[in-house]
């Protein structure tokens, strides 16, 4: 014999989760998703020598931004070119690294792994500059805005310098 009980249970719950999929009052159905963009690194560092300042570098093409740093950057296609800058460090053991991007309407907001070294670790005594250049693909950074976070989402504030268009 069936029991009505745990049936009865299961449709009043099946019930519940059907609620109004209408957005709240005053938001609009309309706005844009975010969406994840694909990030590929096409070089990473710490040499001896880079801004004093963490700092962010935009570009439309591989070309773009190898002019803007007097140095050859590899092209992989098309995409928006980053080159991130963490600033001076005491040692080494410090990093920088592109964890992932996503753009919703015009604004690209993208994450950051910031890695210290721990407090044992034995580092290299001079000073670092942390950096990584890498690719967004799929999106132009023309007529975009740039926001660069932290791993827990704090904004970070570092100023973004566009070359190339």
């Amino acid at each position: 014999m069936v029991r009505v009980g745990p049936i009865l249970f299961l449709i009043l719950l099946s019930a519940c989760s059907a609620g109004d999929t209408n957005p709240p009052d005053g938001a609009s159905s309309d706005a844009p998703e975010a969406r994840g963009l694909h990030v590929e690194k096409v070089a990473a560092g710490a040499p001896g020598e880079g801004p004093a300042k963490p700092r962010v570098v935009v570009a439309p093409s591989a070309e773009a931004l190898s002019r803007e740093l007097g140095a050859e950057i590899k092209g992989s296609g098309g995409g928006t070119y980053l080159v991130v800058y963490r600033g001076e460090r005491p040692t080494g053991g410090y990093s920088v690294a592109v964890a992932g991007a996503s753009i919703e309407g015009d604004r690209i907001t993208v994450r950051l792994s910031l890695q210290d070294p721990a407090p044992d670790a034995m580092v290299t005594q001079s000073l670092t500059y942390p950096y990584e250049i890498s690719v967004l693909r799929g999106v132009r950074p023309e007529g975009k805005s740039f926001s660069f976070v932290d791993g827990s989402g704090e904004k970070l504030g570092w100023p973004v310098r566009r070359v190339g268009g």
